[in-house]
């Protein structure tokens, strides 16, 4: 399934919803919230409050977008659900009785503000001339994203179990950005190293060869198994990124502070990063998958010199 990753974890159309429900029942459950079910229609508005008169719609993209398609998709969005407000006017009255809405809000996990923003101020505009009896006067569009409802997000989290919600952005793999080359470099430097105990053997640069080139094909697999994870399980690989990234500063210092072998070293990495992935994300994650991860990291650690031999 395709999945729209954030910081708050990875969403589709529904899952955002189902989350941004429950968010909306906590947090606006004094102004009286109140859900609007998707039939026997979709009106262009998710849930409203009856005293205050503030109506919802969510959207979350169904995959990952680069920003100016991201922004292009939930322009679109705006554009059709306010127009649904003209075309389903007496549907939507007999639903919201008495109550006019005064706030359409546009509730996404992350928006692309100042583009966004004028087009809504544009539609603001637009729908206010229309002149519906369901809304008010100064009828307003507002955009927020998921950092307004965070308090509530993290309330909703620790009622299901699951961990709150800290980081600034969505976790991901450090890019790769030197040349190849450089990479096979390290990592043969680095082999030899490894190997410094066997120097005295006749084979010693066969060995060197080896392991080299097993270290090189295990840093070529690394993304390609990491994308697989993400496109089977992005709430998994959302989790096991962040374990990833923060054990990386780990792995960084201990390299500048080490004082026994490289090949010692390498294997304390490899090893406590199976045993991090391992306390944190059984049962989802077996053995195998766990010590692949600890095996392709070490792996490209090593190619991207994070783990170095000072």
């Amino acid at each position: 399934p395709l999945m729209f990753n954030t910081k708050f974890g990875s969403f589709n159309g529904s899952t955002w919803e189902g989350l941004c429900q429950q968010v909306f029942k906590r947090k606006y459950q004094a102004e009286c919230y109140q859900q609007m079910p998707a039939s026997p229609g979709d009106y262009g508005i998710e849930g409203y409050t009856s005293d205050t008169g503030w109506a919802f719609q969510c959207y979350c993209p169904e995959k990952h977008y680069e920003r100016t398609e991201l922004y292009d998709k939930q322009r679109d969005k705006i554009t059709t659900d306010l127009r649904k407000l003209k075309d389903y006017a007496q549907e939507l009255q007999t639903r919201l009785g008495s109550t006019k809405i005064s706030r359409w809000v546009f509730v996404t996990p992350e928006i692309d503000r100042n583009a966004l923003l004028a087009h809504a101020k544009t539609k603001e505009a637009e729908v206010r001339a229309w002149k519906l009896p369901i809304l008010t006067d100064d009828f307003t569009v507002l955009l927020h994203d998921g950092d307004h409802y965070l308090v509530e997000i993290n309330e909703v989290r620790a009622a299901c179990g699951e961990a709150l919600v800290f980081d600034d952005t969505a976790p991901v793999l450090a890019a790769l950005t030197g040349q190849q080359e450089q990479y096979e470099i390290n990592v043969h430097r680095k082999s030899g190293y490894r190997l410094a105990e066997k120097a005295q053997l006749p084979d010693f640069q066969t060995r060197v060869q080896m392991l080299s080139q097993r270290t090189i094909e295990q840093f070529l697999e690394a993304d390609g198994y990491f994308r697989r994870v993400a496109s089977v399980s992005p709430m998994t690989h959302v989790r096991l990124i962040r374990l990833i990234n923060e054990y990386e500063q780990y792995v960084i210092e201990t390299s500048a502070t080490w004082s026994g072998t490289a090949e010692e070293l390498t294997i304390q990495v490899r090893d406590g990063l199976t045993k991090i992935i391992s306390d944190e994300l059984a049962p989802e994650f077996d053995k195998a998958n766990t010590l692949k991860v600890a095996r392709y990291m070490t792996a490209r650690w090593l190619a991207v010199c994070e783990l170095d031999y000072g």
